[in-house]
């Protein structure tokens, strides 16, 4: 578990944008869809940048149980500064829960995969992108797929 929380540190690093408007939410959330169907999965995503919802999908076969998972996986991203995967490897890893050590209600934050800071250069987080209806690491892989098919688009 101890390497697989390293590669998040490095993934966390590596995955962010130089700058990130509304035409890039919309570029990342349709690049997170494609990546959902090409694997045949059905997700809910959001892209939220200050507090400002930028994108927002959910796909057929997802459930509205799917938006308040992503409202929690957020809050623990937005709480943390870490894809909300990292959080919850490392506290399991520590033999903890989000709520006995850090008092957050489970109402309010959940320890799954599928929330990730949205990370600008010279400005830190400036939001979340979050994906859900799958398991934790299917919904975290999803999201760093595109992620990174998005990034390196943009490198070139």
């Amino acid at each position: 578990m101890r390497e697989r929380i390293r590669e998040m540190e490095l993934e966390e690093q590596e995955l962010r944008f130089g700058q990130f408007t509304s035409e890039t939410a919309l570029e990342v959330g349709m690049a997170i869809i494609e990546e959902a169907k090409n694997r045949g999965k059905s997700i809910t995503t959001e892209i939220y940048r200050s507090g400002q919802r930028l994108f927002a999908h959910a796909m057929e076969g997802t459930h509205k149980d799917n938006e308040d998972w992503i409202r929690r996986k957020n809050n623990v991203v937005n709480h943390f500064g870490e894809s909300s995967w990292h959080v919850a490897l490392r506290v399991t890893e520590e033999g903890k829960t989000l709520e006995e050590h850090y008092g957050l209600p489970l109402s309010d934050y959940v320890g799954a995969g599928g929330g990730f800071p949205l990370f600008v250069e010279g400005e830190g987080q400036v939001g979340t992108l979050t994906v859900s209806g799958l398991s934790d690491q299917e919904d975290h892989d999803i999201l760093v797929a595109a992620l990174r098919q998005v990034l390196h688009q943009v490198q070139k």
